[in-house]
């Protein structure tokens, strides 16, 4: 657990810098996600798990209230799948990212009575397009809540990272209309970062194809 934890906090450095530029770039744009209501029906003897969960999408001061379902062979499987069943057609780079590891670390405060001050630390490791992977951690006194979070905060993750991506994309092309190539050379530095979360081959295609 220890070495794991080592190495989660060397891949969350990489993690960190993608999403600090995710967010400088979006500003207030930059999505977030909360789940109201979770539920969860599993057949231990089968190994398999269904989940809905009733999920609000904030962007900016907008905000969506969504519905989702997903299937798997346990929670974070099932979870998983529902979201990027809900996001994939939207954002096309969720489609090309797995899960490699998931944990949960137990931290107890006290070692007096119910221990109801334990922390449920959830660990989970995402593989991209790229062969790259990120780490993501979460921490709840709930050990389904960490899960879920989670599982959230690594979609939030790719979410925003693509968003970004083709919001520099946007501004490149027009910077390099307008002979901007102080700008030209700022927007490729940033797309250099955001393209380690995953690939956006085939978002720029679709984008160059959209304008013919």
């Amino acid at each position: 657990m220890v070495e794991f934890l080592s190495d989660l906090s060397t891949r969350d450095i990489k993690a960190q810098k993608v999403e600090g530029l995710a967010r400088e770039v979006l500003g207030k744009t930059y999505v977030t996600f909360q789940t109201k209501q979770f539920f969860l029906d599993e057949d231990f003897d089968g190994g398999h798990a269904k989940v809905r969960a009733n999920l609000r999408q904030h962007t900016g001061e907008q905000t969506t209230d969504m519905d989702i379902e997903g299937q798997g062979v346990g929670l974070v499987d099932a979870l998983f799948d529902g979201m990027l069943k809900s996001f994939a057609r939207e954002y096309s780079s969720l489609s090309s990212i797995a899960i490699v590891d998931f944990n949960i670390h137990i931290k107890v405060k006290s070692s007096y009575g119910r221990r109801s001050d334990a922390m449920a630390i959830a660990m989970l490791t995402i593989r991209n397009s790229e062969d790259n992977e990120y780490a993501f951690s979460h921490s709840t006194p709930s050990v389904s809540q960490s899960s879920v979070a989670v599982v959230q905060d690594a979609v939030k993750f790719f979410v925003n990272s693509e968003r970004a991506y083709i919001q520099l994309y946007v501004a490149l092309e027009d910077a390099k209309k307008r002979g901007r190539f102080d700008l030209v050379e700022r927007y490729q530095n940033q797309m250099s970062t955001l393209v380690q979360a995953t690939s956006y081959r085939k978002i720029v295609e679709q984008m160059t194809a959209d304008k013919k």
